[in-house]
């Protein structure tokens, strides 16, 4: 059923917005190029979402109130999804994002979020920010939903504390902050030889060989921060860059006997390369981190992450980065230039089985909340439907929390990762196996 509901709080978000009106902003046909990759699959795209799993249950009023504040900085994820000519627009969405509580994640795009990319349920002490990342990735969302907590817990506390990094409802939004990423490149002359190719080097794991499907699977582990940190600058690692290395470890001491390099491919931010800091969208890249021999050392290990460091260092350069989004733009640009739904699904097929070796693995970042921290017990992300071994990290509270989530069943790579924690002496907990999907998108198919 459609929620049709709209109060006046709630239609205050969208008169105007730090001086600008935002509906006359997506009046000006709003074509979405970034992001274009999750809307032609055939089985549509699944939700990402962020697990919050607060220390008591949830008010859904005050939650409701806290998400139409948020909205009031945020009110370019109220948009909608239009297809069009085969293409997809941002569109303004005049319906409410309701908070509802309820046990099953919703459809994004549907009538179950009144069209909305982006939902907001709770169950019990759990929070779940589900989002559509063809609207907009992990740094595009993550400013959100320190908003939404900070605003959640200020108004139930009735305390409005200054914290560094929040942005608060009247806070000016930043000149490019609703821009598409890849409208500054220069001109792309689509060329086939252009388009990006998936990298298959390196180790495929062997259970991806034979597991391939939509089941997944799911492995928690909440890392003590502290000690995982002192461990972490002691072998001059970030903490994406411990966990990849602890990962390969852990693939070498199940499969001692693999001849091809262990490869992180590491999710970047493309933002500084195309000129767009602020830009909400989805401007996710990838970089390729090898190992090609065995880590068995402290030494060996802090070899491994200074190489580590120089390869993202390089990788971050801006011309390195302009070329990876120019390669993007170039699909893109032949995604535009076919007719049909159809023609555009085909070319996309390749992302429904794309299976990257030997892992991937994506880091959020640290929440900003400041004393509000302490009401997080533990904050996950996830997505199932990908193939093979994913990783996604988030920090709040003095924990790292560590998602694996896998196309098979299997927990030898969790418990050998444990191991490795243990062995050096980082303090952690590891939840049960779970299989979870997340659904899919409820966006129009077929051409219009």
């Amino acid at each position: 059923m459609t929620m049709t509901t709209i109060d006046a709080t709630y239609q205050d978000i969208f008169k105007t917005v730090n001086g600008k009106v935002y509906l006359a902003a997506l009046t000006k046909v709003d074509k979405l190029t970034s992001g274009q990759s999750f809307l032609y699959g055939k089985q549509g795209a699944h939700s990402m979402v962020i697990d919050i799993r607060l220390t008591e249950p949830i008010d859904q009023s005050i939650l409701q109130q806290a998400l139409n504040h948020a909205l009031k900085r945020y009110p370019y994820l109220t948009s909608k999804m239009v297809l069009k000519n085969s293409s997809y627009f941002l569109a303004y969405n005049k319906l409410p994002m309701v908070v509802t509580q309820t046990e099953e994640l919703r459809r994004l795009g549907g009538p179950e979020t009144n069209f909305h990319l982006v939902d907001v349920t709770f169950d019990q002490q759990r929070l779940f920010v589900s989002y559509h990342h063809a609207l907009a990735d992990g740094r595009g969302i993550m400013p959100f939903v320190n908003t939404l907590l900070y605003d959640y817990f200020s108004i139930k506390n009735q305390q409005f504390p200054e914290i560094p990094g929040i942005n608060l409802d009247d806070d000016p939004m930043e000149p490019d902050e609703i821009g598409e990423p890849f409208e500054y490149l220069p001109p792309v002359n689509a060329n086939s030889a252009d388009i990006p190719e998936i990298d298959h080097h390196g180790h495929q794991l062997i259970e991806t060989k034979y597991h391939l499907n939509d089941r997944s699977y799911r492995h928690e582990l909440v890392i003590d921060q502290a000690s995982f940190m002192k461990y972490a600058k002691a072998h001059d690692a970030t903490p994406a860059i411990a966990v990849s290395i602890m990962v390969s470890q852990a693939i070498q001491q199940i499969y001692p006997d693999i001849s091809d390099p262990i490869v992180t491919n590491m999710a970047s931010d493309l933002r500084s390369g195309i000129m767009n800091e602020h830009t909400f969208r989805n401007c996710v890249g990838s970089v390729a981190l090898p190992i090609n021999t065995e880590v068995l050392t402290d030494d060996q290990f802090t070899e491994a992450a200074t190489h580590f460091r120089s390869l993202i260092r390089a990788h971050k350069a801006q011309k390195s980065l302009r070329v990876e989004a120019n390669k993007m733009a170039c699909l893109f640009k032949h995604l535009d230039n076919l007719s049909t739904f159809t023609e555009k699904q085909k070319m996309m097929a390749f992302i429904d089985h794309v299976l990257l070796n030997t892992f991937v693995l994506s880091y959020s970042g640290q929440t900003k909340l400041g004393k509000y921290e302490s009401y997080i017990d533990e904050m996950h992300t996830y997505m199932s439907g990908t193939n093979g071994l994913s990783i996604e990290m988030l920090a709040t509270n003095g924990k790292i929390f560590v998602d694996m989530s896998q196309s098979f069943n299997s927990d030898v790579y969790a418990v050998t990762l444990a191991k490795i924690l243990r062995r050096n002496g980082i303090k952690y907990q590891l939840g049960e196996p779970t299989y979870f999907k997340t659904p899919v998108d409820e966006l129009a198919k077929g051409d219009r």
